[in-house]
Protein backbone atom coordinates (compact mmCIF):
# COMPACT_ATOMS: atom_id res chain seq x y z
CA UNK A 1 0.00 0.00 0.00
CA UNK A 2 1.49 3.30 -1.13
CA UNK A 3 0.41 6.78 -0.02
CA UNK A 4 1.70 9.95 -1.68
CA UNK A 5 1.06 13.46 -0.33
CA UNK A 6 0.31 16.40 -2.64
CA UNK A 7 -0.61 20.00 -1.76
CA UNK A 8 -2.74 22.53 -3.61
CA UNK A 9 -5.07 25.53 -3.30
CA UNK A 10 -8.29 24.61 -5.14
CA UNK A 11 -10.59 22.08 -3.45
CA UNK A 12 -13.19 22.64 -6.15
CA UNK A 13 -10.83 21.72 -8.96
CA UNK A 14 -9.59 18.61 -7.15
CA UNK A 15 -13.10 17.35 -6.36
CA UNK A 16 -14.24 17.97 -9.93
CA UNK A 17 -11.38 15.78 -11.14
CA UNK A 18 -12.06 12.99 -8.63
CA UNK A 19 -15.76 12.82 -9.54
CA UNK A 20 -15.08 13.22 -13.25
CA UNK A 21 -14.14 10.64 -15.90
CA UNK A 22 -10.38 11.04 -15.37
CA UNK A 23 -7.74 12.02 -17.86
CA UNK A 24 -8.04 8.75 -19.76
CA UNK A 25 -11.65 7.78 -18.92
CA UNK A 26 -10.32 5.53 -16.17
CA UNK A 27 -12.68 6.55 -13.36
CA UNK A 28 -15.68 4.39 -12.50
CA UNK A 29 -18.58 4.99 -10.04
CA UNK A 30 -17.06 7.88 -7.98
CA UNK A 31 -18.30 7.88 -4.39
CA UNK A 32 -17.42 9.13 -0.91
CA UNK A 33 -16.47 6.15 1.28
CA UNK A 34 -15.22 7.95 4.43
CA UNK A 35 -15.37 11.37 6.05
CA UNK A 36 -14.27 13.29 9.12
CA UNK A 37 -17.69 13.00 10.78
CA UNK A 38 -18.14 9.26 10.18
CA UNK A 39 -21.12 9.86 7.89
CA UNK A 40 -19.78 9.64 4.31
CA UNK A 41 -23.30 9.15 2.87
CA UNK A 42 -24.15 12.71 3.90
CA UNK A 43 -21.42 14.07 1.64
CA UNK A 44 -22.06 11.96 -1.45
CA UNK A 45 -23.00 14.44 -4.22
CA UNK A 46 -26.40 14.03 -5.87
CA UNK A 47 -26.72 13.54 -9.59
CA UNK A 48 -27.79 16.53 -11.66
CA UNK A 49 -31.44 16.80 -12.58
CA UNK A 50 -32.77 15.47 -15.87
CA UNK A 51 -32.86 17.92 -18.75
CA UNK A 52 -35.55 18.15 -21.44
CA UNK A 53 -34.07 19.03 -24.82
CA UNK A 54 -36.25 19.20 -27.94
CA UNK A 55 -38.89 17.12 -26.21
CA UNK A 56 -36.39 14.43 -25.21
CA UNK A 57 -35.54 13.74 -21.56
CA UNK A 58 -31.77 13.52 -21.03
CA UNK A 59 -30.84 11.60 -17.90
CA UNK A 60 -27.59 12.47 -16.02
CA UNK A 61 -24.56 10.40 -16.93
CA UNK A 62 -22.13 8.54 -14.70
CA UNK A 63 -20.13 11.67 -13.88
CA UNK A 64 -22.90 14.30 -13.86
CA UNK A 65 -22.74 15.24 -10.17
CA UNK A 66 -23.86 18.40 -8.42
CA UNK A 67 -20.67 19.16 -6.49
CA UNK A 68 -21.67 22.56 -5.13
CA UNK A 69 -22.64 21.37 -1.66
CA UNK A 70 -19.53 19.23 -1.17
CA UNK A 71 -17.21 21.97 -2.41
CA UNK A 72 -18.90 24.54 -0.16
CA UNK A 73 -18.55 22.23 2.84
CA UNK A 74 -14.87 21.52 2.23
CA UNK A 75 -13.82 25.13 1.69
CA UNK A 76 -16.20 26.78 4.20
CA UNK A 77 -13.51 27.38 6.84
CA UNK A 78 -10.85 28.72 4.49
CA UNK A 79 -12.04 32.37 4.49
CA UNK A 80 -12.08 32.35 8.29
CA UNK A 81 -8.35 31.58 8.20
CA UNK A 82 -7.72 34.16 5.48
CA UNK A 83 -6.99 31.55 2.84
CA UNK A 84 -7.96 31.75 -0.85
CA UNK A 85 -10.10 29.05 -2.44
CA UNK A 86 -8.41 29.49 -5.82
CA UNK A 87 -4.78 29.61 -6.89
CA UNK A 88 -3.25 32.95 -5.84
CA UNK A 89 -2.75 35.36 -8.72
CA UNK A 90 0.48 35.07 -10.69
CA UNK A 91 3.46 36.82 -9.11
CA UNK A 92 4.50 40.03 -10.80
CA UNK A 93 8.07 40.78 -11.82
CA UNK A 94 8.49 43.53 -9.20
CA UNK A 95 7.35 41.37 -6.29
CA UNK A 96 9.32 38.39 -7.59
CA UNK A 97 12.46 40.51 -7.50
CA UNK A 98 11.62 41.66 -3.98
CA UNK A 99 11.25 38.06 -2.78
CA UNK A 100 14.45 37.09 -4.56
CA UNK A 101 16.34 39.80 -2.71
CA UNK A 102 15.38 38.34 0.68
CA UNK A 103 14.14 41.65 2.05
CA UNK A 104 11.10 41.52 4.40
CA UNK A 105 7.76 42.33 2.84
CA UNK A 106 6.44 45.82 3.54
CA UNK A 107 3.23 46.28 5.50
CA UNK A 108 1.32 47.39 2.40
CA UNK A 109 2.26 44.27 0.37
CA UNK A 110 -0.78 42.54 -1.22
CA UNK A 111 -1.90 39.49 0.78
CA UNK A 112 -1.37 37.11 -2.15
CA UNK A 113 2.35 37.89 -2.26
CA UNK A 114 2.80 36.05 1.05
CA UNK A 115 1.82 32.79 -0.65
CA UNK A 116 5.03 32.89 -2.67
CA UNK A 117 8.63 32.30 -1.66
CA UNK A 118 12.06 32.22 -3.23
CA UNK A 119 13.46 28.70 -3.70
CA UNK A 120 17.29 28.88 -3.74
CA UNK A 121 17.60 25.39 -5.22
CA UNK A 122 15.31 26.14 -8.15
CA UNK A 123 16.58 29.74 -8.21
CA UNK A 124 13.03 30.89 -8.80
CA UNK A 125 10.04 32.31 -6.96
CA UNK A 126 7.54 29.49 -6.37
CA UNK A 127 4.10 29.06 -4.84
CA UNK A 128 4.12 27.80 -1.26
CA UNK A 129 2.42 24.46 -0.48
CA UNK A 130 -1.34 25.02 -0.39
CA UNK A 131 -3.87 24.30 2.34
CA UNK A 132 -5.62 21.54 0.33
CA UNK A 133 -4.07 18.21 1.36
CA UNK A 134 -4.40 15.41 -1.20
CA UNK A 135 -3.21 11.83 -0.67
CA UNK A 136 -3.81 8.98 -3.18
CA UNK A 137 -3.61 5.55 -1.47
CA UNK A 138 -2.99 2.64 -3.86
CA UNK A 139 -2.78 -1.15 -3.43
CA UNK A 140 -0.46 -3.63 -5.11
CA UNK A 141 -1.92 -5.43 -8.18
CA UNK A 142 -1.70 -8.74 -6.30
CA UNK A 143 -3.87 -7.44 -3.45
CA UNK A 144 -7.58 -8.40 -3.32
CA UNK A 145 -10.31 -5.90 -4.10
CA UNK A 146 -11.38 -4.29 -0.83
CA UNK A 147 -14.92 -3.30 0.09
CA UNK A 148 -16.01 0.27 0.77
CA UNK A 149 -16.19 -0.54 4.48
CA UNK A 150 -12.57 -1.72 4.44
CA UNK A 151 -11.49 1.43 2.64
CA UNK A 152 -13.39 3.49 5.22
CA UNK A 153 -11.36 1.78 7.96
CA UNK A 154 -8.11 2.42 6.09
CA UNK A 155 -8.95 6.10 5.50
CA UNK A 156 -9.84 6.64 9.16
CA UNK A 157 -6.56 5.05 10.32
CA UNK A 158 -4.42 7.06 7.91
CA UNK A 159 -6.03 10.40 8.75
CA UNK A 160 -5.60 9.71 12.45
CA UNK A 161 -1.95 8.80 11.87
CA UNK A 162 -1.26 12.21 10.33
CA UNK A 163 -3.04 14.08 13.13
CA UNK A 164 -5.32 15.83 10.62
CA UNK A 165 -8.42 14.12 12.01
CA UNK A 166 -7.61 14.98 15.63
CA UNK A 167 -6.96 18.62 14.67
CA UNK A 168 -10.59 19.01 13.61
CA UNK A 169 -9.93 19.41 9.88
CA UNK A 170 -12.56 18.37 7.37
CA UNK A 171 -11.66 15.48 5.10
CA UNK A 172 -13.28 12.93 2.79
CA UNK A 173 -12.13 9.78 1.00
CA UNK A 174 -13.24 9.39 -2.63
CA UNK A 175 -13.17 6.03 -4.38
CA UNK A 176 -13.46 5.79 -8.16
CA UNK A 177 -11.50 2.58 -8.85
CA UNK A 178 -11.02 -0.89 -7.37
CA UNK A 179 -7.42 -0.46 -6.24
CA UNK A 180 -7.17 3.00 -4.70
CA UNK A 181 -8.85 5.93 -2.94
CA UNK A 182 -8.08 9.65 -2.70
CA UNK A 183 -7.95 11.39 0.67
CA UNK A 184 -8.83 15.09 0.48
CA UNK A 185 -8.46 17.36 3.53
CA UNK A 186 -8.65 21.10 4.10
CA UNK A 187 -5.98 22.06 6.62
CA UNK A 188 -8.12 24.44 8.66
CA UNK A 189 -9.26 23.43 12.14
CA UNK A 190 -12.97 23.60 12.91
CA UNK A 191 -12.18 24.28 16.57
CA UNK A 192 -9.75 27.18 16.14
CA UNK A 193 -10.55 28.37 12.60
CA UNK A 194 -6.79 28.47 12.11
CA UNK A 195 -4.56 26.74 9.62
CA UNK A 196 -3.18 23.34 10.66
CA UNK A 197 0.29 22.18 9.61
CA UNK A 198 0.70 18.37 9.81
CA UNK A 199 4.11 17.38 11.15
CA UNK A 200 6.01 14.62 9.32
CA UNK A 201 2.85 13.39 7.65
CA UNK A 202 4.62 11.28 5.03
CA UNK A 203 6.69 9.12 7.46
CA UNK A 204 3.61 8.65 9.63
CA UNK A 205 1.58 7.54 6.60
CA UNK A 206 4.32 5.09 5.59
CA UNK A 207 4.34 3.50 9.05
CA UNK A 208 0.53 3.32 9.14
CA UNK A 209 0.41 1.73 5.67
CA UNK A 210 2.85 -0.98 6.75
CA UNK A 211 0.80 -1.69 9.87
CA UNK A 212 -2.39 -1.97 7.79
CA UNK A 213 -0.64 -4.32 5.36
CA UNK A 214 0.14 -6.70 8.19
CA UNK A 215 -3.35 -6.48 9.68
CA UNK A 216 -5.21 -6.96 6.38
CA UNK A 217 -2.82 -9.49 4.82
CA UNK A 218 -1.83 -7.20 1.94
CA UNK A 219 1.40 -7.33 -0.05
CA UNK A 220 4.05 -5.71 2.11
CA UNK A 221 6.16 -2.73 1.18
CA UNK A 222 9.34 -1.33 2.69
CA UNK A 223 9.94 2.02 4.27
CA UNK A 224 11.42 4.89 2.32
CA UNK A 225 15.24 4.89 2.30
CA UNK A 226 15.74 8.34 0.69
CA UNK A 227 17.89 7.03 -2.16
CA UNK A 228 15.42 6.77 -5.05
CA UNK A 229 16.22 8.64 -8.26
CA UNK A 230 13.77 11.53 -8.77
CA UNK A 231 11.05 10.32 -11.12
CA UNK A 232 10.34 12.21 -14.36
CA UNK A 233 7.47 14.66 -14.09
CA UNK A 234 4.30 14.37 -16.14
CA UNK A 235 5.48 17.34 -18.23
CA UNK A 236 8.84 15.68 -18.94
CA UNK A 237 7.10 12.47 -19.98
CA UNK A 238 4.76 14.33 -22.30
CA UNK A 239 7.63 16.27 -23.83
CA UNK A 240 9.54 13.05 -24.52
CA UNK A 241 6.47 11.50 -26.16
CA UNK A 242 5.98 14.56 -28.38
CA UNK A 243 9.65 14.51 -29.33
CA UNK A 244 9.60 10.81 -30.18
CA UNK A 245 12.26 9.95 -27.57
CA UNK A 246 12.20 6.59 -25.83
CA UNK A 247 13.11 8.16 -22.48
CA UNK A 248 12.81 11.55 -20.85
CA UNK A 249 15.65 14.08 -20.78
CA UNK A 250 16.07 13.46 -17.05
CA UNK A 251 16.52 9.69 -17.58
CA UNK A 252 18.94 10.13 -20.50
CA UNK A 253 21.02 12.63 -18.54
CA UNK A 254 21.11 10.39 -15.47
CA UNK A 255 22.47 7.51 -17.53
CA UNK A 256 25.13 9.61 -19.31
CA UNK A 257 26.27 11.44 -16.15
CA UNK A 258 26.50 8.17 -14.19
CA UNK A 259 28.66 6.63 -16.92
CA UNK A 260 30.95 9.68 -17.05
CA UNK A 261 31.31 9.62 -13.26
CA UNK A 262 32.21 5.91 -13.29
CA UNK A 263 35.15 6.35 -15.68
CA UNK A 264 36.50 9.65 -14.28
CA UNK A 265 39.33 10.03 -11.79
CA UNK A 266 38.61 13.64 -10.73
CA UNK A 267 36.40 16.63 -11.38
CA UNK A 268 38.39 17.95 -14.32
CA UNK A 269 38.15 14.67 -16.24
CA UNK A 270 34.47 14.39 -15.32
CA UNK A 271 33.68 17.79 -16.84
CA UNK A 272 35.71 16.87 -19.91
CA UNK A 273 33.75 13.65 -20.38
CA UNK A 274 30.47 15.52 -20.01
CA UNK A 275 31.63 17.98 -22.66
CA UNK A 276 32.47 15.12 -25.03
CA UNK A 277 28.95 13.81 -24.54
CA UNK A 278 27.58 17.17 -25.63
CA UNK A 279 25.94 17.85 -22.27
CA UNK A 280 27.27 21.43 -21.98
CA UNK A 281 28.44 21.18 -18.33
CA UNK A 282 28.53 24.36 -16.27
CA UNK A 283 29.98 24.61 -12.80
CA UNK A 284 28.33 26.43 -9.88
CA UNK A 285 30.77 28.33 -7.65
CA UNK A 286 30.46 29.38 -4.03
CA UNK A 287 31.42 32.77 -2.61
CA UNK A 288 35.06 31.67 -2.35
CA UNK A 289 35.21 30.67 -6.01
CA UNK A 290 35.22 26.93 -5.30
CA UNK A 291 33.09 24.51 -7.30
CA UNK A 292 30.05 23.43 -5.27
CA UNK A 293 27.91 21.98 -8.04
CA UNK A 294 27.30 21.59 -11.75
CA UNK A 295 24.49 21.53 -14.28
CA UNK A 296 24.06 19.69 -17.58
CA UNK A 297 21.64 19.91 -20.49
CA UNK A 298 20.60 17.38 -23.11
CA UNK A 299 21.19 18.47 -26.73
CA UNK A 300 17.93 19.57 -28.33
CA UNK A 301 16.03 19.83 -25.03
CA UNK A 302 14.90 23.46 -24.93
CA UNK A 303 12.20 25.57 -23.34
CA UNK A 304 9.47 27.37 -25.25
CA UNK A 305 11.77 30.42 -25.40
CA UNK A 306 14.63 28.41 -26.89
CA UNK A 307 16.79 28.11 -23.77
CA UNK A 308 18.42 24.79 -22.88
CA UNK A 309 16.75 22.90 -20.03
CA UNK A 310 19.39 22.37 -17.39
CA UNK A 311 19.53 19.86 -14.52
CA UNK A 312 21.85 19.88 -11.53
CA UNK A 313 23.61 16.67 -10.55
CA UNK A 314 21.67 16.34 -7.29
CA UNK A 315 18.34 16.48 -9.16
CA UNK A 316 19.45 13.61 -11.41
CA UNK A 317 20.48 11.31 -8.55
CA UNK A 318 21.36 11.56 -4.89
CA UNK A 319 24.80 10.05 -5.57
CA UNK A 320 25.56 12.39 -8.49
CA UNK A 321 25.92 15.63 -6.53
CA UNK A 322 29.34 17.27 -6.72
CA UNK A 323 30.19 16.53 -3.07
CA UNK A 324 29.25 12.84 -3.44
CA UNK A 325 31.28 12.53 -6.64
CA UNK A 326 34.33 14.13 -5.03
CA UNK A 327 34.13 11.58 -2.20
CA UNK A 328 33.99 8.73 -4.75
CA UNK A 329 36.97 9.96 -6.76
CA UNK A 330 39.04 10.52 -3.61
CA UNK A 331 38.64 6.83 -2.71
CA UNK A 332 39.79 5.51 -6.10
CA UNK A 333 43.42 4.36 -6.50
CA UNK A 334 45.37 6.24 -9.20
CA UNK A 335 45.42 4.71 -12.66
CA UNK A 336 48.72 4.04 -14.43
CA UNK A 337 49.19 5.71 -17.85
CA UNK A 338 47.56 3.75 -20.68
CA UNK A 339 49.99 2.78 -23.45
CA UNK A 340 48.99 3.87 -26.96
CA UNK A 341 50.36 3.21 -30.43
CA UNK A 342 51.70 5.79 -32.84
CA UNK A 343 48.13 6.69 -33.89
CA UNK A 344 47.09 7.38 -30.29
CA UNK A 345 44.95 4.25 -30.07
CA UNK A 346 44.90 1.75 -27.23
CA UNK A 347 46.28 -1.62 -28.41
CA UNK A 348 44.01 -4.70 -28.18
CA UNK A 349 46.32 -6.26 -25.61
CA UNK A 350 45.66 -3.35 -23.21
CA UNK A 351 41.89 -3.61 -23.64
CA UNK A 352 42.10 -7.37 -23.08
CA UNK A 353 44.19 -6.82 -19.93
CA UNK A 354 41.66 -4.28 -18.56
CA UNK A 355 38.78 -6.70 -19.06
CA UNK A 356 40.63 -9.68 -17.55
CA UNK A 357 41.67 -7.56 -14.57
CA UNK A 358 38.06 -6.43 -14.02
CA UNK A 359 36.82 -10.03 -14.15
CA UNK A 360 39.42 -11.12 -11.59
CA UNK A 361 38.47 -8.29 -9.21
CA UNK A 362 34.76 -9.07 -9.62
CA UNK A 363 35.35 -12.76 -8.79
CA UNK A 364 37.35 -11.76 -5.71
CA UNK A 365 34.54 -9.45 -4.59
CA UNK A 366 32.09 -12.35 -4.97
CA UNK A 367 34.20 -14.53 -2.69
CA UNK A 368 34.41 -11.75 -0.11
CA UNK A 369 30.63 -11.27 -0.11
CA UNK A 370 30.03 -14.95 0.60
CA UNK A 371 31.26 -14.25 4.11
CA UNK A 372 28.13 -13.34 6.08
CA UNK A 373 30.08 -10.70 8.02
CA UNK A 374 31.95 -9.32 5.01
CA UNK A 375 33.59 -5.96 5.59
CA UNK A 376 33.01 -3.34 2.92
CA UNK A 377 29.92 -5.04 1.46
CA UNK A 378 28.13 -1.71 1.01
CA UNK A 379 31.14 -0.34 -0.83
CA UNK A 380 31.24 -3.42 -3.07
CA UNK A 381 27.57 -2.93 -3.94
CA UNK A 382 28.16 0.67 -4.97
CA UNK A 383 31.39 0.03 -6.87
CA UNK A 384 29.75 -2.83 -8.80
CA UNK A 385 27.39 -0.28 -10.28
CA UNK A 386 30.40 1.69 -11.52
CA UNK A 387 31.85 -1.40 -13.22
CA UNK A 388 28.51 -2.03 -14.93
CA UNK A 389 28.32 1.61 -16.06
CA UNK A 390 31.88 1.58 -17.44
CA UNK A 391 31.33 -1.73 -19.24
CA UNK A 392 28.05 -0.61 -20.81
CA UNK A 393 29.63 2.62 -22.02
CA UNK A 394 32.60 0.79 -23.54
CA UNK A 395 30.47 -1.85 -25.28
CA UNK A 396 27.41 0.19 -26.33
CA UNK A 397 28.61 3.80 -26.47
CA UNK A 398 25.97 6.44 -27.17
CA UNK A 399 23.32 3.89 -28.21
CA UNK A 400 21.79 2.32 -25.09
CA UNK A 401 21.55 -1.46 -25.27
CA UNK A 402 20.96 -4.39 -22.92
CA UNK A 403 23.99 -3.67 -20.73
CA UNK A 404 22.95 -0.04 -20.32
CA UNK A 405 19.46 -1.12 -19.29
CA UNK A 406 20.87 -3.61 -16.79
CA UNK A 407 23.16 -0.95 -15.31
CA UNK A 408 20.13 1.31 -14.89
CA UNK A 409 18.14 -1.52 -13.34
CA UNK A 410 20.93 -2.25 -10.86
CA UNK A 411 21.38 1.42 -9.96
CA UNK A 412 19.09 1.30 -6.92
CA UNK A 413 21.02 -1.65 -5.47
CA UNK A 414 24.20 0.44 -5.44
CA UNK A 415 23.01 3.02 -2.92
CA UNK A 416 23.25 2.69 0.85
CA UNK A 417 19.90 3.41 2.57
CA UNK A 418 19.62 6.91 4.04
CA UNK A 419 23.29 7.70 3.31
CA UNK A 420 23.53 6.94 -0.44
CA UNK A 421 27.30 6.33 -0.20
CA UNK A 422 28.86 3.97 2.35
CA UNK A 423 31.00 5.47 5.09
CA UNK A 424 33.97 3.19 4.37
CA UNK A 425 33.98 1.41 1.03
CA UNK A 426 36.82 -1.03 1.84
CA UNK A 427 39.78 -2.31 -0.17
CA UNK A 428 37.84 -4.56 -2.53
CA UNK A 429 35.48 -1.74 -3.51
CA UNK A 430 38.48 0.48 -4.23
CA UNK A 431 39.82 -2.19 -6.56
CA UNK A 432 36.42 -2.38 -8.29
CA UNK A 433 36.44 1.37 -8.81
CA UNK A 434 39.98 1.16 -10.16
CA UNK A 435 38.84 -1.55 -12.58
CA UNK A 436 35.96 0.66 -13.73
CA UNK A 437 38.36 3.56 -14.39
CA UNK A 438 40.66 1.24 -16.36
CA UNK A 439 37.75 0.03 -18.50
CA UNK A 440 36.78 3.62 -19.17
CA UNK A 441 40.34 4.66 -20.01
CA UNK A 442 40.83 2.02 -22.74
CA UNK A 443 37.80 3.38 -24.59
CA UNK A 444 35.67 1.34 -26.98
CA UNK A 445 35.56 -2.40 -26.31
CA UNK A 446 35.32 -4.04 -29.73
CA UNK A 447 34.12 -7.47 -28.60
CA UNK A 448 36.18 -9.40 -31.13
CA UNK A 449 38.45 -12.41 -30.68
CA UNK A 450 39.96 -12.91 -27.24
CA UNK A 451 38.46 -9.60 -26.14
CA UNK A 452 34.99 -10.98 -26.80
CA UNK A 453 35.65 -14.10 -24.72
CA UNK A 454 37.09 -11.97 -21.91
CA UNK A 455 34.01 -9.75 -22.00
CA UNK A 456 31.74 -12.79 -21.71
CA UNK A 457 33.74 -13.97 -18.71
CA UNK A 458 33.40 -10.51 -17.11
CA UNK A 459 29.63 -10.39 -17.69
CA UNK A 460 29.17 -13.86 -16.17
CA UNK A 461 31.32 -12.90 -13.22
CA UNK A 462 29.20 -9.78 -12.73
CA UNK A 463 26.06 -11.93 -12.81
CA UNK A 464 27.45 -13.98 -9.93
CA UNK A 465 28.50 -10.90 -7.96
CA UNK A 466 25.17 -9.13 -8.44
CA UNK A 467 23.28 -12.26 -7.34
CA UNK A 468 25.44 -12.36 -4.22
CA UNK A 469 24.71 -8.68 -3.58
CA UNK A 470 20.97 -9.39 -3.91
CA UNK A 471 21.23 -12.12 -1.27
CA UNK A 472 23.28 -9.88 1.03
CA UNK A 473 20.79 -7.02 0.72
CA UNK A 474 17.81 -9.34 1.23
CA UNK A 475 19.19 -10.77 4.45
CA UNK A 476 19.41 -7.23 5.81
CA UNK A 477 15.85 -6.35 4.86
CA UNK A 478 16.83 -3.84 2.18
CA UNK A 479 13.90 -4.51 -0.07
CA UNK A 480 14.53 -1.85 -2.71
CA UNK A 481 18.16 -2.78 -3.20
CA UNK A 482 17.58 -6.55 -3.20
CA UNK A 483 14.81 -6.32 -5.82
CA UNK A 484 16.96 -4.19 -8.13
CA UNK A 485 19.95 -6.53 -7.82
CA UNK A 486 17.83 -9.63 -8.46
CA UNK A 487 16.44 -8.14 -11.65
CA UNK A 488 19.94 -7.27 -12.89
CA UNK A 489 21.34 -10.69 -11.98
CA UNK A 490 18.61 -12.44 -13.98
CA UNK A 491 19.20 -10.24 -17.03
CA UNK A 492 23.01 -10.41 -17.27
CA UNK A 493 23.24 -14.04 -18.54
CA UNK A 494 20.81 -13.20 -21.36
CA UNK A 495 23.29 -10.60 -22.61
CA UNK A 496 25.94 -13.32 -22.81
CA UNK A 497 23.64 -15.56 -24.83
CA UNK A 498 22.84 -12.80 -27.28
CA UNK A 499 26.46 -11.69 -27.57
CA UNK A 500 28.09 -15.11 -27.77
CA UNK A 501 25.86 -16.54 -30.49
CA UNK A 502 26.90 -20.10 -31.22
CA UNK A 503 30.37 -19.69 -29.75
CA UNK A 504 31.05 -20.76 -26.21
CA UNK A 505 33.58 -19.12 -23.92
CA UNK A 506 36.71 -21.10 -23.21
CA UNK A 507 36.24 -20.66 -19.48
CA UNK A 508 33.55 -22.36 -17.46
CA UNK A 509 30.54 -20.04 -17.01
CA UNK A 510 30.19 -18.58 -13.55
CA UNK A 511 27.06 -19.95 -11.91
CA UNK A 512 24.91 -18.09 -9.45
CA UNK A 513 26.64 -18.29 -6.06
CA UNK A 514 25.57 -21.27 -4.04
CA UNK A 515 25.26 -19.09 -1.00
CA UNK A 516 22.83 -16.82 -2.84
CA UNK A 517 20.63 -19.82 -3.61
CA UNK A 518 20.95 -21.63 -0.30
CA UNK A 519 20.62 -18.76 2.12
CA UNK A 520 17.15 -18.71 3.67
CA UNK A 521 15.21 -15.65 2.59
CA UNK A 522 13.75 -13.78 5.52
CA UNK A 523 10.16 -14.95 6.10
CA UNK A 524 8.60 -11.58 5.37
CA UNK A 525 6.06 -10.46 2.83
CA UNK A 526 7.52 -7.00 2.38
CA UNK A 527 10.00 -8.05 -0.28
CA UNK A 528 8.67 -6.07 -3.18
CA UNK A 529 10.14 -2.87 -4.58
CA UNK A 530 7.82 -0.11 -3.40
CA UNK A 531 8.27 1.89 -6.63
CA UNK A 532 7.61 -1.10 -8.90
CA UNK A 533 3.96 -2.00 -8.52
CA UNK A 534 4.07 -4.49 -11.36
CA UNK A 535 3.27 -8.20 -11.11
CA UNK A 536 6.41 -10.32 -10.98
CA UNK A 537 7.30 -13.85 -9.90
CA UNK A 538 7.78 -14.02 -6.18
CA UNK A 539 11.14 -14.99 -4.79
CA UNK A 540 10.66 -18.29 -2.99
CA UNK A 541 14.21 -18.33 -1.69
Amino acid sequence: MIAKVLRGWRPGGLLAYLFGPGRFEEHRDPRVVASWDGAPWLHQPDKLASVVLDGEVLEPGEFDFDLRQLITTMQELAPLAGLPVHNPRAITADWAEHLRSGAPLPADAPPWVRYYKYDPKAKAVVLRPGWVWHCPVRLHPDDPILSDDQWQHIAQRLMQATGIHQAGCRWVAVRHADDHIHLVATLVSERTSGRFHPYRDYPKLRAACQQLERELGLVGTAGADRTAVPAPTRGEQGKAARSGRAGTAREDLHRSVAQCAAISRDGAQFLTELQREGLDPRTVLDSAGQVRGYTVALPGDRTATGERVRYSGSTLGSDLSWSKLMARWASTPPLAPIPRNEHGRVPPSERHAAIRHAAAVVERATRVLRDADADGAEGIAHATGEVLAALSRGREGHTPGPLTEIAGCYDRAARTPHRVLPVDIGLVARDLRHAARWLGAVGVLSGRGEEKLATITLVLALAGLVAEIAAWQQLRGRVHQAAAARSAARALPTVVGADAGQRRPATRPVQSPASALQRPVMPRRDVLHRDEFRPRPRDRG
